[in-house]
């Protein structure tokens, strides 16, 4: 009877093995930061188209921020499905756990049960005592009292195991449970968003029907610079790998001067326009390092692309450059002129947008220039 319990003790100790259910949180909470940004930046945009409305501003203005709330509702959405696809592979991995720990805990159960049917055998039969006085001297006594206990308290340790993994089987149940839920929260935030994702591209193609030919040409104008920023910034991340040129330039920088000293900055669209006068100096706002410069002969025009640590500068619509590529500039030092055209307020301009390296997604532009 002992060595079947010596017997079972050993497949105890094969088959029960330690099981840690760590969830790895940081991306999931480093989503969820990104999603609550994104959504107080939708907000934003949203309240004003709103107060566009009421003010009732220019058509060609209530297009513009209309275009830019579309492309940040499309952003969040994106970022929302990232969500989704994450909170369900936690329910496949809570699914695989529970799974696993049901097939180890009726295990151990079936071990426990015929470990304690052994011992009570062996309690009602006196089998301990015979086994003990059978002994043929005092060393070999103390020996058999030394792996009875040690049966004794492996069986405490298995009942110990038994009930850790209970708790840690219930504990995935309820994870799952929750996750489940959230995922349903998360399914039904998305179709809210799609719907207004429609209703919003709906609302713009009605403005932007209004819109003179003029201020058509000013709009459409920089929806193809949306476009052709949209495809340069493809190269974001090859275009800033290792560059640590500009590093105090980060989101939280603030009361930075305008690229254009006296001009007016409006964010519509992607970006923000800054309007001024045809041949006026164009500032960088931070030091940093010349990555690119692009020229479109059928404008005129040039755009330069300019990597600040790890985010990218694009500044468009410049008549002229002062500087080529691979060229460190100073905070304020001149790149160019601004170039002739038009905007929605039928001034020069120079277009802005700030890109981040990680998310190659475009930032809010004017919380770079607030005063602080």
């Amino acid at each position: 009877m002992l060595q079947r319990i010596l017997n079972l003790i050993v497949v105890l100790l094969l088959t029960t093995t330690p099981l840690v259910a760590e969830a790895d949180n940081k991306k999931t909470e480093e989503q969820r930061r990104r999603l609550e940004q994104y959504k107080k930046e939708l907000d934003k945009a949203k309240r004003e188209v709103d107060n566009l409305k009421r003010e009732k501003s220019t058509a060609s203005k209530q297009v513009a921020v209309l275009d830019r709330e579309l492309r940040m509702r499309g952003d969040y959405i994106a970022e929302v499905e990232n969500e989704r696809d994450m909170v369900h592979a936690d329910i496949l991995r809570a699914d695989s756990l529970i799974d696993s720990l049901n097939g180890v805990l009726a295990h151990n159960r079936e071990i426990y049960a015929e470990a304690v049917r052994i011992a009570y055998r062996n309690y009602s039969q006196n089998s301990g005592t015979n086994y003990l006085l059978s002994s043929t001297n005092i060393t070999e006594a103390a020996r058999r009292m030394a792996q009875m206990q040690h049966i004794a308290e492996s069986r405490r340790a298995l009942a110990d195991t038994i009930r850790l993994q209970t708790t840690l089987l219930d504990e995935q149940r309820m994870l799952l449970d929750a996750r489940s839920h959230e995922l349903d929260s998360i399914s039904s935030v998305l179709e809210k968003e799609h719907r207004e994702l429609s209703a919003t591209r709906t609302e713009a193609q009605r403005t932007y029907n209004k819109l003179t030919k003029r201020e058509k040409e000013a709009i459409n104008e920089q929806r193809r610079q949306q476009k052709l920023h949209d495809e340069a910034v493809k190269e974001l991340q090859r275009l800033l790998k290792g560059n640590t040129v500009g590093a105090g330039f980060s989101r939280n920088t603030k009361g930075l001067n305008l690229p254009v000293d006296g001009g007016t900055l409006s964010e519509e669209g992607f970006g923000a326009t800054i309007s001024g006068k045809k041949g006026d100096a164009v500032k960088t706002i931070h030091e940093g390092i010349v990555q690119e410069i692009q020229y479109k002969a059928n404008t005129n025009r040039y755009t330069i692309f300019l990597g600040y640590n790890e985010y990218l500068v694009t500044y468009t619509n410049l008549g002229s450059v002062s500087v080529k590529k691979g060229d460190i500039v100073k905070k304020d030092q001149k790149i160019g002129t601004i170039g002739g055209g038009i905007s929605a307020n039928d001034a020069p301009y120079v277009r802005l947008a700030i890109y981040d390296c990680e998310t190659k997604k475009p930032l809010i532009v004017s919380q770079f220039f607030r005063k602080m």
